[in-house]
């Protein structure tokens, strides 16, 4: 054992000795893992810094929209009348020209189909 090594022990040891890990966030539970065996490696530290700032990629960001925007629209049809229907229609139109832009955006295994009442 080198000498930073036994440095380095000790201090650990000394820390633990003190309590200095007793109330760890996470303590007792598993590392989370960060392997995504098909991930693109060149990518991965680029996903690691995102996903530990908590921050999504536009595309995934516009398609929780979208999908927000899908579940509202099938919420609203069944109580559609007439007035209301070609509103509603207009609406359709619209969300599938966003969807046919994020597709566009997207990886292929996200893409969305466009949407009908």
């Amino acid at each position: 054992m080198d000498q930073w090594r036994f440095i380095a022990d000790r201090k650990i040891k000394e820390a633990m000795d003190e309590g200095a890990f007793d109330h760890l966030e996470g303590a007792g539970k598993p590392l989370p893992s960060d392997d995504a065996p098909l991930a693109d490696p060149t990518l991965w530290m680029a996903h690691h810094v995102m996903k530990n700032s908590r921050v999504l990629p536009p595309w995934i960001e516009e398609g929780n929209q979208i999908e927000a925007e899908i579940e509202r629209l099938r919420r609203q049809r069944g109580t559609a009348c007439a007035v209301d229907r070609r509103r509603l229609e207009e609406e359709v139109r619209e969300l599938n020209r966003r969807i046919a832009s994020f597709n566009l955006k997207a990886p292929a295994a996200v893409h969305k189909p466009p949407f009908s009442l």
